[in-house]
């Protein structure tokens, strides 16, 4: 028995992506969120390295504090991007947006390998 949407499955619990439509749609508002979140990223870095550069060497403390905290949230961020592209890239119909998305996390990583090194 359907009911709109939702479909009943036999011990009473309502699942709402049994339809195709439904999961594509899913996927897509994912990669969406995901393509925003690694240009926001990617801007945060430009913003960390501004900051590294102008700012000067003896700096107070809690601006490297903020910066490392700027750092370590950027880099939770560019995971999700990663993995959330990757799924889309399998899944979702809107297979460039997540390639660029994929493409756009490695280049954030990449960034911050080159920084690494650079430092070390």
């Amino acid at each position: 028995m359907r009911l709109g949407n939702r479909a009943r499955r036999p011990h009473g619990e309502t699942v709402m992506s049994d339809n195709p439509t439904i999961k594509n749609d899913e996927f897509n508002s994912m990669i969406r969120f995901a393509f925003r979140l690694a240009i926001i990223s990617l801007l945060m870095v430009v913003i960390i390295y501004l900051a590294g550069v102008l700012l000067p060497e003896d700096s107070a403390e809690w601006v490297n504090l903020a910066m490392l905290a700027l750092v370590g949230g950027n880099l939770i961020a560019n995971l999700a991007v990663f993995y959330l592209a990757l799924v889309g890239l399998f899944k979702s119909s809107l297979k460039w947006r997540a390639l660029l998305s994929l493409l756009t996390a490695l280049a954030v990583f990449a960034l911050y390998a080159i920084a690494l090194l650079l430092v070390t």
